[in-house]
């Protein structure tokens, strides 16, 4: 497929896949960002994308087209193809299915078709049956995540974005569609929106969801000042934020483990499958273990994927063959053990290039690796 684009594509749309971010972005753990919009008018008083230096203006189609998106990807060092490769996120900074960018972000899902990843979306739009449809035709493994995060204070808290009746409706259509549409409920924020978990639960299953995703809540500065302006108590959301640290533009996880935990104790009771990571809610869908390992760091919720019965064998040979193929050259010894792999190198290399093959050789094997 790299062959066949470079023979296709213009030099200038080679130059531009090559220079664009997604050529070279490393993973999150919800796997590797596809932005098929910059910007969103949704102004929601609760989102970081202007502390990343985007507007709340319109949102805006990426500037590549499907198959530069496609070469960039091929090219980018942490990109694996297939169902059990990098798994591929869209709507990070904008939402996918705005009505300005609905068209770029179906280009990109059909560019990206012969790479057989799995694919995710999050989105707080309607999503008309027709688009769905032609959705549906395209041959990949997708995950729709819906945002509801609040139903009472969704007016004050989401000004500009769809009606939550509207996101129902999406769900709706998605699994009339035979898709599996989940609940996104992220961000909880701590006496904001933690005393509508059961509410929102409650009209998502009913609406069709299949799962819920419980998210987290990054805060800045500006975020912080959006809430107090608007009327909201930010008492409890101060007081869970690291003591040390500093109200900025830099993003600051909150501590809110235990609001989690009653989310997905709710969402279980309200009959729908709790995902503590968006990660594992793709996993599930696609069938394969989740590559983030969250059944070995403590966080899963033993949904029906089932992902330690799913980790492949391998042996060390392979392992030796993967890292040879990788770097073209010879390791010194490698160990395999039913969670773990552990490779002594014998060579030098660079932090990025030991990164980039500690993600590869963890897709592959799905189990924590150990490189010395």
């Amino acid at each position: 497929m790299k062959s066949e684009l470079e023979q296709r594509l213009p030099i200038q749309s080679l130059r531009k896949a090559r220079s664009d971010g997604h050529a070279r972005r490393r993973p999150r753990p919800c796997g590797l960002t596809i932005h098929s919009a910059i910007g969103c008018p949704n102004k929601c008083l609760y989102c970081y994308i202007q502390d990343m230096g985007f507007d709340f203006i319109e949102a805006r189609p990426y500037g590549l087209t499907g198959e530069e998106l496609a070469y960039a990807l091929i090219l980018n060092p942490y990109f694996v193809p297939g169902i059990w490769g990098t798994f591929l996120a869209f709507g990070s900074i904008a939402d996918p299915f705005n009505k300005n960018v609905i068209e770029k972000t179906l280009e990109y899902f059909n560019a990206i078709e012969k790479l057989g990843n799995p694919c995710q979306f999050s989105t707080k739009a309607y999503i008309r049956p027709e688009t769905i449809k032609r959705l549906s035709s395209i041959r990949l493994p997708i995950n729709p995540l819906i945002t509801i995060v609040t139903i009472k204070r969704a007016n004050k808290l989401e000004p500009n974005a769809p009606t939550v009746e509207s996101r129902l409706k999406t769900i709706k259509n998605l699994k009339s569609a035979g898709f599996k549409p989940m609940l996104f409920l992220r961000p909880i924020i701590p006496g904001v929106n933690d005393d509508e978990f059961d509410e929102i639960f409650k009209e998502a299953k009913r609406a069709g969801a299949v799962g819920a995703v419980i998210g987290g809540f990054r805060v800045t500065k500006r975020i912080i000042e959006r809430l107090q302006r608007a009327g909201f108590d930010i008492k409890q959301i101060i007081k869970r934020k690291p003591k040390k640290a500093v109200l900025s533009e830099e993003q600051i996880p909150i501590k809110i483990s235990d609001l989690k935990r009653k989310a997905i104790h709710q969402a279980k009771r309200r009959g729908l499958i709790a995902f503590a990571s968006a990660c594992c809610a793709n996993a599930y869908n696609a069938g394969v273990p989740c590559p983030n390992l969250c059944w070995l760091k403590g966080q899963c919720t033993n949904c029906p994927n089932k992902c330690a019965d799913k980790v492949p064998s391998i042996s060390e040979s392979e392992v030796a063959d993967l890292i040879k193929m990788l770097t073209k050259r010879k390791i010194e010894d490698a160990s395999v053990e039913d969670s773990k792999v552990t490779v002594k190198i014998g060579f030098k290399m660079s932090r990025r290039e030991m990164e980039t093959i500690k993600y590869v050789i963890q897709l592959f094997t799905r189990r924590r690796v150990l490189m010395r």
